[in-house]
């Protein structure tokens, strides 16, 4: 999810970026300038449609074509039958989506929540997750090959814990 605190991270980047590149500009400037890279009119706004307590409240955005817009949601997802390989979560609140024949492969997943995920028929393989919580995710009939948590091999995840029941 989008916080205040994110976006201002983001002005500071890309002050420091423009700043090594000898652009001299303030920081309100580039809270502006990534206000409007949301389609919203200014930094007030910006902070005022995210809010202080997002953490109940899922902020997403789109893009389409050079336009981002923003969304705030508080529905949960139901994914069915969809091509999300190769995409990156970063900071998402995924809790309690359901996911039905997914392709995740190669997909990325960065301090985001997905506590009571259900994950049936999904390809995971080469996936990537640092940083997140999977309390109470239940995974069945999933490809693995290849998916790390932490940097840890999932495969050797589930191999030490066999190893562990039988012990």
């Amino acid at each position: 999810m989008l916080r205040t605190a994110g976006i201002k991270g983001m002005a500071k980047a890309l002050r420091q970026a423009l700043n090594d590149r000898k652009i001299d500009i303030s920081h309100s400037d580039c809270l502006e300038l990534i206000a409007k890279q949301f389609g919203v009119k200014d930094w007030n706004s910006l902070s005022a449609a995210v809010g202080q307590d997002a953490a109940d409240k899922p902020l997403l955005f789109s893009v389409v074509g050079d336009e981002i817009t923003l969304h705030r949601t508080t529905e949960k997802l139901d994914v069915n039958d969809t091509d999300l390989s190769g995409s990156r979560f970063n900071d998402a609140n995924l809790s309690g989506t359901w996911f039905n024949q997914i392709n995740f492969s190669g997909a990325k997943f960065n301090d985001s929540n997905m506590t009571g995920w259900h994950v049936n028929d999904v390809n995971l393989s080469g996936s990537q997750f640092q940083n997140i919580n999977l309390s109470g995710v239940t995974f069945s009939n999933c490809r693995i090959l290849g998916v790390t948590i932490d940097g840890i091999p999932l495969e050797d995840i589930i191999a030490a814990h066999k190893k562990s029941q039988v012990d």
